[in-house]
């Protein structure tokens, strides 16, 4: 599966949703690795019916043992995010190496915030949200691993209008 073509399937298919994490940071400008991808969904049955669909049809399966379905039990999302510490349902390709879509289940910035100071990318021919710098420096100080506070210190290159890259 390539990237882009997941993230023209989900346009296609008016899922709502925002790209958050390392895709997001790279598509601000900060040329940086990534190996998955992080999205907030709007949590409405009909709009994870739609994202459930694409997701089938690139064959991605939960990486936890429960059918993918249960991305629309909010009871079960909430259960494992107090119970088990979940941040994301986590979905990959068959294949080994297959590519990773981390569905954020408990985004620290709510997905209403995201979406309202989402900023509009034409990304392979589509109108795909992308966080505002602003909203990923609040998710990646909250995160706060090593690779989060280089993406923070880029971003904020960014916003003062220097090269993140230099």
């Amino acid at each position: 599966m390539k990237i882009s073509e997941l993230l023209q399937s989900l346009a296609d298919a008016r899922v709502d949703c925002v790209l958050v994490g390392g895709l997001a940071v790279q598509l601000h400008g900060f040329l940086r690795a990534t190996v998955d991808i992080d999205l907030v969904l709007a949590m409405n049955d009909a709009n994870l019916d739609r994202f459930i669909e694409v997701a089938k049809e690139y064959g991605l399966q939960p990486v936890i043992p429960v059918p993918i379905d249960a991305l629309k039990n909010a009871q079960q999302i909430e259960a494992w995010c107090r119970e088990k510490g979940m941040l994301a349902f986590a979905l990959r390709e068959p294949q080994a190496g297959g590519s990773v879509i981390d569905v954020l289940v408990r985004p620290d910035v709510s997905f209403d915030k995201l979406r309202s100071n989402a900023v509009a990318g034409n990304l392979f021919g589509r109108q795909i949200m992308i966080a505002s710098i602003d909203d990923l420096i609040a998710m990646k100080r909250i995160a706060n691993r090593p690779k989060d506070q280089l993406d923070v210190a880029a971003l904020e290159k960014i916003k003062r209008g220097e090269d993140p890259n230099g």
